[in-house]
């Protein structure tokens, strides 16, 4: 098959799987699967190759829609996605429908052709013996995207050549660009001691100014609005040029990180991937800074080894006061820790070891499981350096973290999970309530944006660490390791039975018959990326 008839397949399991999870249609076993298409009052019939008990389905290319009198015509991709969408503008209604169809139909092609471009250039072998580059392997080898996401290789913004430049599925490196902010026009915010910038940089400012990296591609953007035009005339932000390290981009795309410095740079890009343009909006910067804090205050209580978070040390952007919130959001970088750059780990973001291999087979993480031998094992020891501590934090000092595939870091030691790492601060939540308990919320303005009600924590916990990560995890080892997705569900399920320190989220884990989802395909048709809707899935730890 070719790269464009791979990108697409890919593509249409991540929509099919996407449309029966949030539609709540069940996949009881391998062979022709009916899809009722109730609001166009058709069926699409296609082949189910493989069946997962999380809903991570596996198809065949045979494409068949059904009409209401039993006439079949077979679906090439094109039409495939037109039958999908053409349904879900019939069951959304309103007079914006067909609008919404045709911008997703847009989309849904622009992440395709995209995945296409990566699945060519191909997965490189994963280096060895050199502990930074497995890390950069891992994040730079997710060529097709999150399994239950309409468009999860989508960019727009980008053109071919920007692709080659800054696409990490492309091995890209670049140097960034910086911009010098005259000191009555800077908002920054420390929470955590680190360096923001490499030695030698900071001299580069004129006096009374402070230093923004900015990425390439962003720099070139700013500097074309009207806006910057004029602070940049007036000498109050005057443009440096490329300078310092060459960096890497990350899983994320505009998240980079320098070989050898202690610093990532979560950096503003006016692009939109997969559901929004990734600027850092005021709101965003201080629920990162915030969260950090309350991290930093919780972090000596913990007693898990094996289990790391790291802090968003700060933030640097222009004063929104001045230029206004939507300029300094084009502006705001985020200071990540990234303290393997001077120690001999590994940490592989998960998302990288789970990806599929040009076999279908994810040769990172079946790798690490074959070199120990026993999955449920495995399994086991993964429990304990994640989903039992993300709990255990959860239950003491409700603290929901987003440890979804792209933001956990995994460490292995001879095979073995021996460390997960948390990142990214901006998403995480703290539970209102249990906060108060403890003192820690006396560190934290009333109105701090990382502040939720505990069912909305709790709900965005068991979504991201379960229903996200660990159900990709288990998922995966069921597809291409003896004994199936079943029986490691009921190695779960013993080991979630005996976290007493974990109580009583343990016990609601095992009890509920379901777990939220993103509906990620309903969201983007609806255009609520920032305001996800959620679905309930079966719960597979449940026991009638």
């Amino acid at each position: 098959m070719n790269t464009v008839g791979v990108a697409r397949r890919a593509g249409r399991q991540r929509l099919l799987n996407a449309f029966l999870r949030e539609a709540g249609i069940p996949v009881r076993q391998p062979g022709p699967l009916r899809i009722p298409l109730t609001a166009t009052g058709r069926t699409l019939i296609v082949d189910v190759c493989h069946r997962s008990a999380f809903g991570h389905h596996e198809y065949g290319d045979r494409l068949v829609l059904e009409q209401a009198d039993g006439r079949r015509t077979p679906l090439e991709h094109d039409g495939f996605v037109d039958a999908l969408l053409t349904e879900l503008a019939a069951v959304a209604g309103g007079g914006d429908g067909a609008a919404r169809k045709v911008e997703l139909e847009t989309q849904i092609a622009n992440s395709i052709a995209r995945t296409a471009c990566y699945v060519r250039r191909g997965r490189s072998a994963a280096p060895s013996g050199d502990a930074h580059a497995l890390t950069r392997h891992a994040e730079q080898s997710l060529l097709r995207g999150h399994p239950f996401h309409p468009t999860p290789k989508s960019a727009e913004g980008f053109d071919d050549a920007d692709l080659v430049r800054y696409a990490p599925e492309l091995g890209a490196s670049f140097v960034l660009e910086y911009f010098a902010v005259a000191a009555r026009l800077v908002c920054e915010r420390r929470v955590a001691p680190g360096a923001w910038l490499p030695d030698g940089l900071a001299a580069d400012a004129p006096a009374g100014y402070a230093l923004l990296p900015a990425h390439p591609w962003q720099a070139r953007y700013l500097l074309a609005l009207p806006s910057v035009a004029a602070l940049v005339a007036a000498g109050d932000v005057v443009p440096l040029g490329p300078r310092g390290p060459e960096v890497y981009a990350t899983s994320s795309v505009r998240t980079v990180c320098a070989p050898g410095f202690g610093m990532a740079w979560k950096l503003p890009l006016h692009v939109r991937i997969t559901n929004f343009v990734r600027t850092n909006p005021v709101e965003h910067v201080w629920r990162a800074t915030d969260a950090s804090v309350v991290v930093a205050g919780l972090a000596g209580r913990w007693s898990h080894d094996g289990f790391g978070v790291l802090l968003e040390t700060g933030f640097r952007t222009l004063d929104p006061s001045v230029v206004g919130e939507d300029l300094s959001a084009d502006f705001a970088v985020l200071f990540r820790e990234h303290p393997f750059s001077s120690t001999s780990a590994a940490p592989r973001v998960l998302a990288g070891l789970l990806e599929e291999g040009a076999d279908g087979e994810p040769p990172e993480l079946v790798c690490c499981v074959r070199e120990v031998g026993e999955p449920s094992e495995w399994l086991r020891h993964f429990l304990d350096i994640s989903l039992r501590p993300l709990l255990t934090l959860f239950a003491r000092d409700g603290l929901s973290l987003e440890a979804h595939v792209q933001n956990s870091l995994l460490c292995t030691d001879g095979g073995w999970p021996a460390c997960l790492w948390v990142r990214d601060m901006e998403g995480v939540s703290v539970s209102r309530q249990r906060l108060a308990g403890n003192g820690t919320l006396d560190s934290l303005p009333a109105d701090s944006p990382v502040l939720y009600d505990d069912a909305e924590a709790w709900l965005r916990l068991r979504y991201h660490a379960v229903t996200n990560q660990l159900g990709h995890v288990v998922s995966v080892l069921g597809r291409y390791m003896e004994g199936g997705e079943e029986r490691l569900w009921g190695v779960v399920r013993e080991a979630v039975a005996g976290w007493r320190d974990a109580e009583p989220y343990a016990t609601w884990l095992l009890s509920a018959p379901a777990l939220p989802a993103k509906a990620n395909l309903l969201s983007r048709f609806a255009g609520r990326g920032e305001r996800p809707l959620y679905v309930d899935v079966a719960n597979p730890m449940w026991e009638p």
